[in-house]
This record gives C-alpha cells, structure tokens and sequence, in this order.
C-alpha cells in the first residue's frame, strides 16, 4: 500500500480555520485577513485563499468588499446539513445493498472493530476518524460516483462537527455497535431495515449534534457573542 500524500496546505489551513469556527473560537463577524493568516500559519497567500474559498462553499464564511467573515453554523444549519445529509446517505445505502462486495464488506467490518477498540480505550478522536471513514465506505459501496462526490463536498465539515459531539459521549461502544449492525443488515440485504435503522442513526447523531452546537451558541451568549 503506498503511503497517503499529506493534504496540501491549503487544505491543512481550511481544517485548521473550520475547526476553529465549529467550536465558535472564531465567532460569527470575524474578519478573516488573507495576510495575517498567512503570516500567522507561516504560509503564502496562495493557501490562504484556497482554504478561504473552500470555507465559503460550505457556508461557514462568506465574501465581501473587505475580504472574508465568518458566519458560522446555526441551528437551522444543523438542520439543513442532517436533512442533506439523510437524503444522500439513504440513497447510497440502499444502491449499497445492490453493489456490496465481499471485499468492501471486510472493510467494513474492519473498520468497525477499530471503532470498537477506540471505544475501549475512549478514544474519542481516533473514534470520529474512524466513524467518518466508515460512512465514506457506505458511499464506495453504493457505487454511484456522483453521490460520492457531494459526500466529499460536505464531509470535512461533518469531520469537525463528529469530533466536536464525540468528545461528548461518555462510552462510545453503542455507537460502534449501531454501525455494525447497519453493515449486517446491508449484508442480509433487509432494505425495510435498513431504511430504519439508518434514519434512526442519523436522527441521533443530528440531535447530538444540535445539543453540543447548542452549547457553545450558549457559551458565547454569555460572553457577549452576537
């Protein structure tokens, strides 16, 4: 297996940036300057950009005269992103039960006791690695190419957002548990259960989501955040 590439710096900063944006440590109005960032990140402005553009595809700031702001996420984006995001990943899941391959089966399953072992030692970001890894199989295993794009377009923003609701979890093993039955069900071909048990997967994990998106709107409240 040949080594992965490091993502390139652009990426590298738009992480960085989202991340903090999630987390509401750069809060909504925040001017974000292209040469003190890349003063700050030891970067040329060429990264800057790309990593200022790729924030602004997925809503999390947005251009004007001056350059751009931050505008963060709402609830009512929670809502949009789950509702984008059930849409899609039920569609794949259920061209998945067509398409799955032994091959990707094991990969699967590898996966989720990696997510078992994360659980163990409360992993929590090693855990939403491997949870975000598993979900990009579904996609593979659907194979419809177009569905795996528009998961590549928004999955570095569900990256940042699993890594903020895992750190809530006290034991992540029933998590881990729900994803391997999801991938038994695929297996058994059961399309009436898997529709279920995938909408209830991801019902939990849009209101884990709102609750710790919540928090931190709240958090900010009191320090004076509009």
């Amino acid at each position: 297996m040949r080594p992965s590439r490091a993502p390139a710096l652009g990426d590298q900063l738009a992480g960085a940036l989202r991340d903090q944006i999630v987390r509401r440590t750069l809060g909504h109005g925040t001017h974000l300057v292209e040469d003190l960032l890349a003063e700050q990140y030891d970067v040329s402005r060429g990264p800057v950009r790309d990593a200022l553009r790729q924030l602004e595809s997925q809503g999390l700031v947005e251009s004007r005269r001056r350059g751009y702001f931050v505008v963060g996420l709402s609830q009512r984006d929670i809502d949009d992103l789950y509702e984008l995001r059930e849409s899609i990943e039920l569609t794949a899941t259920l061209r998945a039960i067509e398409n799955v391959t032994p091959d990707l089966l094991a990969q699967g399953r590898e996966i989720v006791r990696e997510m078992t072992a994360c659980a163990d030692r409360s992993a929590a970001a090693d855990f939403a690695d491997a949870d975000m890894r598993f979900h990009a199989l579904l996609y593979r295993m659907s194979g419809n190419r177009r569905l795996v794009d528009v998961w590549k377009a928004y999955e570095p923003l569900l990256a940042s957002l699993m890594q903020l609701t895992v750190e809530e979890d006290v034991d992540l093993h029933p998590s881990a548990n729900d994803h391997g039955r999801l991938l038994d069900l695929i297996d058994e071909g059961d399309v009436e259960q898997v529709r279920a048990e995938l909408r209830e997967h991801l019902d939990g994990a849009r209101a884990r989501m709102a609750t710790a998106v919540q928090a931190l709107i709240d958090d900010g409240a009191k320090e004076g955040e509009p």
